[in-house]
C-alpha cells in the first residue's frame, strides 16, 4: 500500500469510526501539506488520537514500523516536532 493510500484510508477509518470529526480530518491534512509529517504523527501531537486508537482503527500503519518508524515515536516528541515546525512556518518561536 502507498503512502497516499495509507494517508486516505487512515482519515477514512478514523472518521468512520468517530475518532475525529471530518473538520479535524480536513485540518490534520492541510498541515501534513503544510508540514510533509506524516497524518499519524499530526493525530499524535494535536492530542486528537492516541496509539492505541490508531492500533484499533489502523493496524496496517503498525506493520513495519521499526525503531525509526512513526508510530514508535513517543507522543512528546511528537507533540515537540509539531510545535517547532508550526513556529517555523509561523515566524514564531518555539520555545
Amino acid at each position: 500500500m502507498n503512502d497516499r493510500n495509507k494517508d486516505r484510508d487512515l482519515i477514512k477509518a478514523l472518521t468512520e469510526a468517530g475518532a475525529i470529526s471530518r473538520a479535524q480530518a480536513d485540518l490534520v491534512c492541510q498541515d501534513h501539506e503544510m508540514t510533509g509529517m506524516p497524518l499519524e504523527d499530526i493525530l499524535i501531537a494535536r492530542g486528537w488520537v492516541d496509539e492505541t486508537a490508531l492500533k484499533k482503527h489502523a493496524p496496517w500503519l503498525f506493520e513495519s514500523a521499526g525503531e525509526d518508524g512513526a508510530v514508535a515515536r513517543s507522543y512528546q516528541d511528537n507533540l515537540k516536532r509539531y510545535r517547532a515546525i508550526m513556529a517555523e512556518i509561523l515566524g514564531e518561536s518555539s520555545e
